[in-house]
């Protein structure tokens, strides 16, 4: 396997479907099943022969332990989590996912209005499938590890595991059903090209209404953890430093990033978004945020109260700006999911991460400082401002799934009012757990309603003249 960057990778964990299936099960597996630090669900493999051939493996990692005194330990554990495989349930069944879009809110429920308690299933119809499309994202995902961390020479342990266990953060409730599908998804969207010409930051121009500063864009990679494998990323440069390339950090703000992947189903490209989430990634942002917030507001002009509520105009924007670069592509279907069935138990788990992190590294005492100080107490502004980012995170898990939940299905809806030939093909529980939306390809800028979409139109229709410079 060739890798960017000249990369290595340990021969045991390089995408072959033995390797990829031994890891999962071996590595991985428990954890997914019973883990403090991850949101837990059950596997149900309904093929006798995807019992024989987990049952195999794990018979197989034991015997290599056979001449180590703690081979009983190891043989204990590896038989309850082979107890576990083998345990049928049908936990699925009883806690049917609806989804209720209203004119002014969603909501999310089960059939009988109970707050779900039970732990969800993954019901796997086919294990080959199920292994394979795991196995295909997985090798591109070490591809992008490369590519992402362009200063590391090796593929390492944590990555690995990241990704066997937290892709199906992104799963929704009919992919517990269908994981199969759900995989093959993945495995097409880590592949998509559509953007890899944005791979390196790309220059899209000067925005008259932000006081000519520079905008660029940049097809980046998200982590593991994200709602989708890439991200697309709009900053904007300060326009006194954006040519200075000897600072190492030029005064910047980003945007809200759109976390997307791309994939075809009977033959048209469809977007699927997963987020769209803000990003801390900037560098004298309060001055060009200040600026970014006295102009947002310019596109609730004429919009009805009921579609401002809970929708943040510099979402709009940002997806504003994606759509018209999906158009270039010829992409006119968006797709946006109403629910992540483990993202609020993966955050509740993680507050506590999160506060054993920040007292580390607070508590902590420089080892070059004399005096002994801990270091909030040695730069205390630092301190404060990193403490206010802390609470943005800690237990805030039932405003991050209504974040990526109702408040986006909201802003999803919203475009309809800046793209009148829009409109939502379906809604979630129609056909499956997404909104589903067509926009066609805007031809003119008067198509569209927001002076500062407009303006954000233009740009991209003219990136390829730009570019030519």
């Amino acid at each position: 396997m060739k890798l960017p960057n000249n990369g290595t990778i340990a021969d045991c964990w390089l995408p072959t479907f033995e390797n990829v299936t031994r890891e999962f099960i071996i590595d991985n597996l428990e954890n997914l099943l019973s883990s403090d630090e991850l949101p837990n669900f059950k596997f149900d493999f309904r093929e006798e022969e995807a019992i024989e051939f987990i049952e195999d493996i794990i018979k197989r990692y034991i015997d290599s332990f056979k001449d180590y005194d703690f081979k009983e330990e190891i043989q204990t554990r590896y038989e309850k989590l082979l107890q576990k495989i083998k345990q049928k349930t049908n936990e699925n069944e009883k806690n049917k996912l609806v989804i209720t879009l209203f004119s002014k809110e969603i909501k999310l429920k089960n059939e009988q209005d109970e707050e779900l308690s039970e732990t969800p299933v993954m019901v796997v119809n086919d294990y080959k499938k199920f292994f394979e499309y795991l196995r295909q994202a997985y090798e591109r995902h070490i591809e992008l590890y490369f590519q992402r961390r362009k200063d590391s020479t090796g593929f390492n342990r944590w990555e690995k595991n990241n990704f066997f266990e937290q892709i199906w953060l992104r799963a929704t409730p009919q992919d517990f059903n269908n994981p199969e599908e759900f995989l093959k998804k993945q495995a097409e969207m880590i592949k998509d090209t559509t953007f890899e010409k944005y791979d390196e930051e790309t220059y899209l121009g000067k925005l008259e209404c932000l006081n000519n500063h520079v905008v660029c864009i940049k097809n980046g990679i998200a982590r593991t953890w994200d709602e989708n494998f890439r991200q697309m990323e709009i900053t904007i440069y300060d326009k006194e430093h954006y040519n200075n390339k000897e600072l190492c950090n030029r005064p910047h703000y980003t945007l809200p990033v759109i976390r997307y992947g791309i994939y075809e189903k009977e033959g048209k490209k469809i977007c699927s978004i997963g987020s769209i989430q803000h990003k801390k990634d900037s560098s004298d942002e309060e001055n060009l945020e200040k600026k970014v917030d006295r102009q947002k507001y310019r596109i609730n002009k004429d919009i009805p109260e009921e579609d401002k509520e809970k929708v943040e105009p510099k979402n709009i924007i940002a997806l504003s700006i994606f759509i018209n670069l999906l158009h270039k592509e010829g992409i006119t279907n968006i797709e946006v999911p109403s629910m992540y069935v483990l993202d609020h138990e993966y955050h509740r788990k993680r507050n506590k991460y999160l506060l054993k992190e920040f007292k580390e590294e607070w508590t902590k005492v420089d080892y070059w400082d004399r005096e002994g100080r801990p270091k909030k107490e040695k730069h205390p502004e630092d301190y404060q401002k990193a403490y206010k980012n802390f609470m943005k995170m800690f237990r805030k898990e039932d405003l991050i799934s209504e974040i990526k939940t109702e408040r986006q299905l909201l802003t999803a809806r919203r475009l309809l009012k800046h793209y009148p030939k829009a409109n939502i093909t379906a809604y979630p529980e129609e056909i499956d757990n997404y909104m589903h939306i067509q926009i066609p390809v805007v031809k003119d800028a008067s198509q569209i309603n927001g002076d500062i979409l407009k303006e954000f139109y233009n740009l991209v229709q003219a990136l390829d003249l730009e570019n030519e410079r």
